[in-house]
């Protein structure tokens, strides 16, 4: 049984105050799924399962996050986004917080709700941490994944068939943050992923370097106003707000974005939903290996 779990049951016998108690249990209880929500993430393409990490256990999870952060900070520089994966630092951190998240039961039952009974939300294998920069505001560009999981230049007709083919498919693309602090770093556009074509304004700028570090001269108020002002005039984007054990579900398709800042602290587990049935559904990894190696066969002078 998850540690949380039993500090919960231990309440009863250390606490005089029979509401008290009530009021723990709850605190674990109060996410309900409604059948609303598969709608809303199949056409707003995400999901916010609001309040659905119970106290206790976010409690666990903030300890370790605090050391995670620091952890990413030293070992990945002061600019850093994220350690990752967990998995790789058991001699620093203890994952038991994470491994009792991956079998949170209100989160199960939720994601086979949602999604069918072979679907996994939680993996500390693949799990990394989200976490804050520390010298100054960047921007990670407005992007799909899927799409810019491949060079533009290796961007052939072979791979989009391919990412066509598998476009809708619920067993791809299932992407997750899930808040241990409030987080407002995301931006979404609602809708986008149901199409694999662009409306006017919707531009990658992953590799523009004006959002990746202050010009010269300029300062981290003034990088920051230019950051959100590229978040806000991107057509039809919604900033996201987490509370602290909110987690959110995306199609990762969608056209999205993450805007960081150095004030806040930041620590968001950032994971996928697997889908856990059979492994011959799909050969979307192989098709964009494939096209970077015809991309180097056709430019060898990308390799330099």
């Amino acid at each position: 049984m998850p540690s949380w779990s039993l500090r919960v049951l231990q309440t009863k016998s250390l606490c005089y105050n029979e509401d008290l108690f009530r009021q723990q249990i709850a605190y674990t209880m109060a996410f309900q799924f409604q059948d609303s929500m598969v709608n809303e993430y199949l056409s707003q393409g995400y999901l916010i399962l609001r309040g659905i990490v119970p106290p206790l256990l976010l409690t666990d999870l903030r300890r370790e996050a605090e050391k995670a952060r620091d952890l990413a900070h030293k070992l990945n520089g002061p600019q850093t986004q994220r350690i990752q994966p967990l998995s790789n630092y058991g001699d620093e951190l203890d994952l038991k917080p994470f491994y009792d998240y991956t079998e949170l039961p209100e989160l199960r039952d939720a994601i086979e709700k949602l999604l069918g009974a072979d679907y996994t939300h939680g993996h500390v294998d693949i799990m990394g941490l989200l976490v804050e920069p520390l010298e100054y505001p960047w921007h990670i560009g407005w992007h799909r994944d899927g799409v810019v999981e491949v060079p533009l230049e290796a961007r052939d007709e072979t791979v989009n068939a391919k990412l066509a083919e598998v476009w809708y498919d619920l067993r791809h693309f299932n992407q997750v943050n899930c808040a241990i602090y409030a987080d407002s770093c995301t931006w979404f556009v609602p809708g986008s992923h149901l199409r694999q074509w662009d409306m006017p304004g919707e531009e990658q700028s992953t590799k523009d370097p004006k959002l990746r570090k202050p010009a010269e001269g300029q300062s981290n108020a003034e990088a920051e106003r230019y950051c959100l002002e590229h978040c806000r005039q991107f057509p039809g984007a919604v900033q996201v707000h987490l509370g602290p054990g909110d987690f959110m579900v995306y199609r990762n398709l969608a056209w999205h974005t993450g805007n960081y800042i150095t004030y806040q602290p930041r620590a968001t587990i950032h994971d996928v939903v697997r889908y856990e049935g059979g492994k011959d559904w799909t050969d979307w990894q192989q098709t964009k290996l494939d096209a970077v190696k015809r991309m180097k066969e056709k430019h060898p002078e990308a390799q330099r």
